[in-house]
Order: structure tokens, then sequence, then C-alpha cells
């Protein structure tokens, strides 16, 4: 027992939790050329980050011992299969070929974000988020009577690194929204899957699940089939 009546206060955070859908996984194969772009799943329906490793557990004479041992960290995502999605394409070939993928884990909350100055002085919108090489342990697609889904893990090499990933507002708007405001007679065509589009987007690929038709004169996409 002290002498000295000791009291530190203590802490407490209040706010909303962060929601899940706005926890984003992008992928890219690690034999991806130098300046190619950040693959974002399409149609994710979950993913689980797990910090875990083994620790060493002896009992002594004189009490248990306990230390701290390996680092076993992991991915683990769910998503439906969407035709012309990418990120599928990278789990399957990795797997395979035995290649390692690239993974962030980016927290998309504007309460988080922060902004960082490149060389030309001009600002830019950034996230928290969590990077590292993963190696596949399985791939897994459901071929049930509902929507064709796939589920892998990803386990990661050492340890997750921290840093940031640069988003705009216009690439989040992009990436959440299904379609954009439109007047009478601008467009032609349902809204739906009949018409399957793959986005090239600011840096982003990326499939819409239900697929949205053409705009005409949309900026900054290109559309292809």
């Amino acid at each position: 027992m002290a002498d000295k009546f000791i009291d530190n206060g203590v802490e407490q955070t209040k706010g909303n939790p962060i929601l899940a859908k706005m926890i984003w996984y992008f992928l890219q194969a690690t034999n991806a050329p130098v300046g190619s772009k950040a693959v974002l799943p399409a149609a994710q329906t979950s993913g689980t980050l797990t910090i875990g490793g083994d620790s060493i557990d002896e009992q002594t004479k004189f009490g248990r011992v306990v230390l701290p041992s390996t680092n076993e960290d992991s991915i683990d995502l769910e998503s439906y299969v969407v035709p012309g999605d990418k990120a599928i394409d990278i789990i399957k070939n990795a797997k395979h070929d035995g290649k390692q993928v690239k993974v962030w884990r980016v927290v998309v909350d504007d309460r988080v974000a922060e902004t960082e100055t490149d060389a030309d002085g001009k600002a830019h919108k950034v996230f928290p988020a969590d990077f590292g090489y993963g190696v596949v342990d399985e791939l897994e697609l459901d071929d049930g009577d509902d929507m064709v889904s796939a589920s892998y893990t990803l386990n990661i090499l050492d340890k997750l690194k921290t840093g940031t990933f640069p988003l705009t507002d216009e690439q989040i708007a992009a990436l959440k929204d299904m379609y954009e405001f439109e007047r009478p007679g601008e467009t032609t065509g349902d809204f739906g899957p009949e018409t399957d589009r793959h986005f090239n987007f600011l840096g982003f690929s990326l499939i819409w699940e239900p697929f949205y038709y053409v705009r005409k004169g949309a900026k900054n996409i290109l559309i292809t089939r």
C-alpha cells in the first residue's frame, strides 16, 4: 500500500460508433505495375480483421510466466460474385500461383480523416488504414440457390502496418452512390443488372451491383464493357 494517496483520474470517449459499412477493403496484385489502381471488391458483405498470435506460457516455482511470441494477423473478406470483379481474379490467381496479395483496410469516416500536403503544397484528405502483404489461405465460392458468394482469408506476413489512405470526397461519393441525379429524358433504359459496367474512376477500379446504365455526358468516368 502506497504511503501517498494516488488518484490519476479516468478517461472516457463518448460518441457514435464507427459504422461497419464505412470500413472498406482494397486489394492489389503484387505483380501489378507501379501506378496501378487499387481494387475495391464488388458487393462486399463483411470483413474481419484479426490481430492474433501465440504467446509463451509456462509455470515456474514462483508463478506463471507469460511472454509475447509471434504475430499472426489475418483478414477475412466476404462478397457476392459480380461479373468482371477483378478482386476475385486477384485472389484466385494468387492462390494458384503462390503469390501474395496487397490489402488495405481503410476507415472511411470523416471524424478520423486528416489532411496531408504534397510537394506542391496541395492538401489531400486521408483516412487511417492498415496495410499488409497477405497469403491466401483459402478461396471459397458458394454456388447455392441464392447469389454466388465468395469468402477468403489473407494471412498477413509479419504484421499489419499503420498508415493513411487518400480518398477525395468525389471518390467516396462515386464508390458509395449507385447512381446520380438525372433529369427527364437524360438517359434511357432500366436501372438494373442487365447493363453490367466496369468503372475506372479516379485511381480506383470497381464494379457496381446492381449496375446503372451509361449517363450521357458523365465526367471523369471511363465505362467499358
